[in-house]
């Protein structure tokens, strides 16, 4: 059943789509029959109630546009800041990611490849955080080490 978008509506939204745009959560939202409306309007909605800050769990990433919605606190890396650079990376899919890359934007729970790849390396690096932190630290100080053996005798 169907409902009106209320904070606690908004916020389950968000949880849903950690990062994603109003579009995004509003586009899922009414394709699983959690609200009704259209897209522009509920949008509207999702927006007012962020501004007028009924959504205390939600926090906003405003660096670049489209703004994407986060759950406060939560492990999603956000989008890179404008002053850092950014990058394309090309890789060779299997048939399975194929199929999956497909599948999400065919549904349209994304609107290209682009933003579906994305997405699942987020959530993949939002589900290994531990192991990558590990392997950070790890990283820096071999660069560390590295930097210091290059200074002996120069």
């Amino acid at each position: 059943m169907s409902g009106p978008l209320t904070p606690q509506v908004a916020t389950s939204l968000v949880r849903g789509n950690n990062g994603g745009t109003a579009q995004e959560i509003i586009r899922d939202g009414l394709d699983r029959g959690i609200i009704r409306g259209t897209v522009a309007g509920q949008k509207g909605a999702l927006v007012k109630l962020y501004k007028g800050r009924k959504l205390h769990e939600v926090k906003r990433d405003e660096r670049q546009r489209p703004y994407r919605y986060y759950l406060r606190g939560s492990a999603v890396i956000q989008q890179p800041s404008p002053s850092t650079s950014e990058s394309i990376v090309t890789f060779r899919s299997t048939s399975e990611q194929e199929e999956i890359l497909t599948a999400l934007t065919e549904t349209r729970k994304f609107s290209n490849r682009s933003e579906a790849v994305q997405w699942l390396l987020i959530e993949g690096i939002a589900s290994k955080r531990g192991d990558i932190h590990r392997i950070v630290q790890t990283y820096r100080e071999i660069e560390r080490l590295r930097k210091e053996a290059q200074q002996i005798g120069a």
